[in-house]
Protein backbone atom coordinates (compact mmCIF):
# COMPACT_ATOMS: atom_id res chain seq x y z
CA UNK A 1 0.00 0.00 0.00
CA UNK A 2 2.72 2.28 0.80
CA UNK A 3 4.22 2.09 -2.85
CA UNK A 4 0.83 3.55 -4.35
CA UNK A 5 1.61 6.61 -2.08
CA UNK A 6 4.75 7.40 -2.36
CA UNK A 7 4.87 7.28 -6.46
CA UNK A 8 1.54 9.13 -7.35
CA UNK A 9 1.66 12.83 -8.35
CA UNK A 10 0.27 15.16 -5.68
CA UNK A 11 1.62 18.47 -7.61
CA UNK A 12 -1.53 19.27 -9.36
CA UNK A 13 -4.99 19.29 -7.71
CA UNK A 14 -6.60 16.46 -6.72
CA UNK A 15 -10.73 15.98 -6.84
CA UNK A 16 -12.43 13.05 -5.17
CA UNK A 17 -16.00 12.29 -4.78
CA UNK A 18 -16.70 16.26 -2.69
CA UNK A 19 -13.23 16.77 -2.25
CA UNK A 20 -10.94 19.28 -3.78
CA UNK A 21 -6.88 18.71 -2.33
CA UNK A 22 -4.64 21.53 -3.00
CA UNK A 23 -1.04 19.75 -2.29
CA UNK A 24 0.84 23.05 -2.92
CA UNK A 25 -1.53 25.05 -0.43
CA UNK A 26 -2.20 22.49 2.24
CA UNK A 27 -5.71 23.06 1.57
CA UNK A 28 -8.85 20.87 0.58
CA UNK A 29 -12.50 21.81 -0.10
CA UNK A 30 -15.53 20.51 1.04
CA UNK A 31 -18.80 21.64 -0.82
CA UNK A 32 -17.66 25.06 -1.11
CA UNK A 33 -15.48 25.04 2.44
CA UNK A 34 -11.82 25.58 2.44
CA UNK A 35 -10.06 23.92 5.11
CA UNK A 36 -6.46 24.87 5.60
CA UNK A 37 -4.07 22.22 6.80
CA UNK A 38 -0.62 22.43 8.13
CA UNK A 39 1.77 20.30 5.66
CA UNK A 40 1.96 18.04 8.62
CA UNK A 41 -2.02 17.23 9.18
CA UNK A 42 -2.07 17.18 4.91
CA UNK A 43 0.78 14.51 4.80
CA UNK A 44 -1.40 12.84 7.16
CA UNK A 45 -4.89 13.34 5.70
CA UNK A 46 -3.71 13.11 2.30
CA UNK A 47 -3.31 9.57 2.11
CA UNK A 48 -6.68 8.64 3.56
CA UNK A 49 -9.03 10.52 0.94
CA UNK A 50 -10.14 7.04 -0.61
CA UNK A 51 -11.49 6.10 2.36
CA UNK A 52 -9.70 3.25 2.98
CA UNK A 53 -7.61 2.01 6.25
CA UNK A 54 -3.77 2.87 6.69
CA UNK A 55 -2.17 1.33 8.95
CA UNK A 56 -0.31 3.89 11.77
CA UNK A 57 2.92 2.20 10.41
CA UNK A 58 2.18 3.13 6.72
CA UNK A 59 1.18 6.54 8.29
CA UNK A 60 4.37 6.78 10.54
CA UNK A 61 6.76 5.96 7.58
CA UNK A 62 4.86 8.34 4.96
CA UNK A 63 4.46 11.38 7.37
CA UNK A 64 7.68 11.03 9.06
CA UNK A 65 9.52 8.60 7.15
CA UNK A 66 10.49 6.37 10.30
CA UNK A 67 8.52 3.29 11.84
CA UNK A 68 5.90 3.87 14.09
CA UNK A 69 6.50 3.95 17.83
CA UNK A 70 4.90 5.13 21.61
CA UNK A 71 6.02 8.75 20.46
CA UNK A 72 5.72 9.02 16.85
CA UNK A 73 1.68 7.39 17.61
CA UNK A 74 1.27 10.18 20.70
CA UNK A 75 2.30 12.72 17.65
CA UNK A 76 0.13 11.32 14.80
CA UNK A 77 -3.29 11.38 17.40
CA UNK A 78 -2.15 14.94 18.09
CA UNK A 79 -2.48 15.92 14.96
CA UNK A 80 -5.68 13.60 13.71
CA UNK A 81 -7.08 14.62 17.13
CA UNK A 82 -6.51 18.61 15.30
CA UNK A 83 -7.71 17.57 11.97
CA UNK A 84 -11.25 16.41 13.14
CA UNK A 85 -11.48 20.16 14.88
CA UNK A 86 -10.39 21.67 11.45
CA UNK A 87 -13.23 19.06 9.95
CA UNK A 88 -16.08 19.45 12.31
CA UNK A 89 -18.99 20.69 10.38
CA UNK A 90 -17.99 19.43 7.16
CA UNK A 91 -19.52 15.96 6.80
CA UNK A 92 -16.28 14.59 6.66
CA UNK A 93 -14.98 12.16 10.01
CA UNK A 94 -11.88 10.41 10.59
CA UNK A 95 -11.95 7.33 12.12
CA UNK A 96 -9.20 5.20 14.57
CA UNK A 97 -9.89 1.80 13.57
CA UNK A 98 -8.30 -0.24 16.77
CA UNK A 99 -4.88 -1.85 16.69
CA UNK A 100 -4.91 -1.07 12.91
CA UNK A 101 -4.61 2.51 11.36
CA UNK A 102 -7.04 5.27 10.55
CA UNK A 103 -9.74 5.93 7.83
CA UNK A 104 -11.72 8.25 6.59
CA UNK A 105 -15.58 8.69 5.48
CA UNK A 106 -18.31 10.85 4.49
Amino acid sequence: MISTFLHEDISSPVRIKDLQWNTQQHTIIVRHRMVTLTATEYRLLFPLRHGVPVTYSDLAYIVYNCTVDEKVRIMMDKHIDRIRGKLRGTGIYVYCVLGYGVLTSS
